[in-house]
């Protein structure tokens, strides 16, 4: 059976991916360098900013597969990138921790030192 969709039809969830994948470029940097602001300002220990520069790399996967949705042509199937995504993100969040972590605590520590 053909699909007998218009092509606004089709192309609208793809609108839609564009915007969450633009949302999420825009977001993703500024939750990780918002982060990296408060240890200057503050130059003590919070684990808040630490999960959110964390949260930021899982959030720049997200928006990397809404990309790859947007891009898939008119009757392909934009789903698919979902089944690499959720594990690539959870992934991602490893190696974000570990540098989220060491770049704050280094930040943090510098700020510290500076008010001493």
């Amino acid at each position: 059976m053909d699909d007998q969709r218009t092509i606004a039809e089709m192309n609208s969830p793809r609108k839609a991916f564009r915007i969450v994948a633009t949302t999420g470029f825009v977001v993703a940097p500024a939750m990780f360098l918002l982060s990296l602001a408060e240890a200057l300002l503050v130059g003590g220990w919070n684990f808040l900013p630490i999960v959110s520069m964390t949260a930021a790399w899982a959030v720049l996967v997200s928006a990397s597969s809404f990309a790859a949705m947007a891009a898939t042509k008119p009757g392909g199937h934009p789903w698919v990138h979902q089944l690499w995504a959720v594990p690539v993100a959870i992934i991602a969040m490893v190696p974000g921790a570990v540098i989220a972590l060491l770049l704050y605590g280094w930040l943090a520590s510098a700020a510290h030192h500076a008010t001493t």
